[in-house]
């Protein structure tokens, strides 16, 4: 399978199944503690507890975080207005490219259920393999064989690329990536039968792009979990820096240094008011749904279209513009597409 070619551009227009021709991501060192926002939650160390969470045991010293998310409210997508506010931020999009996060509508998440404190980790990912035999899809070479990675200069597509080998160096601790969405529901389809202490009814799934969305927000309705200035971003996120613009001068980026090259170790930065890490930036997010419009009017614990070619992804990484690592930027792609910006976390959710 050839890749698309439309680069960072063209996740940066909210393209649909855009086979990034990544750019190389450059070294960058900086303090990344700020104070905190009133009303969120400091960072925690990868083996403390918050509360309202649930510890699973993988087996083999390996543990999965998940944060009780409590049932609510919110409005999802962008309105009109927000959209010609982004645009006038960042003249290089266009409103054309973010019509996909329209019509702005009400939505109920009428159950709590638990999402995944981080990213699933490289850690995570092994002893799943290593318990199971898995072999990805690009190790099997599924339609292609590798992955699209960043490798001195525009990306390619490596037959040798894998979660194994994304070409940066990672360590247990980083999110997993070159993983496709079916790879990301194999997963998940282990936890269910490996956790029997999980509540009776209840299933380990991908979120909804709804339930993502929400967890996202946790209760804020800017463009990202610190507000709408892109500046004062700093300590929340690893997303496309000072660092990048110092070699691609034509790079729009945040104006701070996130201390990181490619991808961070989870939880390196400041959780939410809901206790998560990561919502926005270090990597892309799959999704449980299918790719399609939003549907007018209210909405109880919407699933997305019926049916598609593409599944949502969300949440922005290190590699993309500042405009789309808002809460309500959405993406698709090929659920056999595996890339070194996209990774996933998981959901704990009730029984009907």
């Amino acid at each position: 399978m050839e890749p698309l070619g439309h680069g960072r551009a063209a996740w940066g227009r909210g393209l649909v199944s855009a086979a990034l021709a990544f750019l190389a991501a450059l070294a960058g060192c900086s303090d990344t503690g700020e104070q905190t926002p009133k009303g969120t939650q400091t960072r925690r160390g990868a083996g403390e507890q918050a509360p309202n969470e649930r510890v699973v045991d993988l087996g083999g010293g390996v543990k999965m975080g998940l944060v009780l998310i409590p049932a609510g409210t919110f409005t999802m997508g962008s309105t009109g207005a927000d959209i010609k506010a982004v645009v006038a931020k960042w003249p290089d999009t266009k409103e054309e490219f973010l019509a996909n996060e329209k019509p702005a509508h009400k939505v109920t998440i009428s159950k709590s259920f638990h999402m995944g404190k981080y990213e699933v980790t490289v850690g995570q990912f092994r002893r799943f393999v290593e318990a199971t035999g898995y072999k990805t899809d690009a190790e099997k070479g599924t339609l292609f064989k590798g992955a699209f990675v960043v490798a001195d200069g525009p990306g390619k597509l490596a037959g040798d690329a894998s979660w194994r080998n994304p070409y940066f160096k990672q360590s247990d601790e980083h999110p997993v990536v070159c993983v496709s969405w079916d790879d990301a529901r194999a997963l998940v389809d282990w936890l269910n039968a490996t956790d029997k202490a999980k509540p009776a009814g209840s299933t380990y799934r991908l979120p909804t792009e709804a339930e993502w969305e929400y967890g996202c927000r946790a209760g804020t309705t800017t463009w990202y979990q610190w507000g709408d200035d892109p500046d004062k971003g700093k300590g929340w996120c690893n997303a496309g820096d000072l660092t990048a613009k110092k070699t691609f001068p034509d790079w729009t980026v945040f104006n701070w240094d996130d201390g990181y090259l490619y991808t961070a170790p989870v939880g390196s930065f400041k959780a939410n008011a809901f206790g998560l890490h990561d919502m926005h930036g270090n990597v892309l997010e799959w999704c449980g749904d299918w790719y399609g419009p939003y549907k007018e009017g209210d909405q109880t614990d919407p699933t997305g279209s019926g049916e598609g070619e593409f599944r949502v992804v969300r949440g922005g990484s290190w590699y993309l513009y500042p405009w789309n690592l808002r809460s309500a930027l959405r993406l698709g792609d090929h659920p056999v597409n595996r890339y070194s910006v996209i990774g996933f976390r998981v959901v704990l959710a009730p029984g009907p």
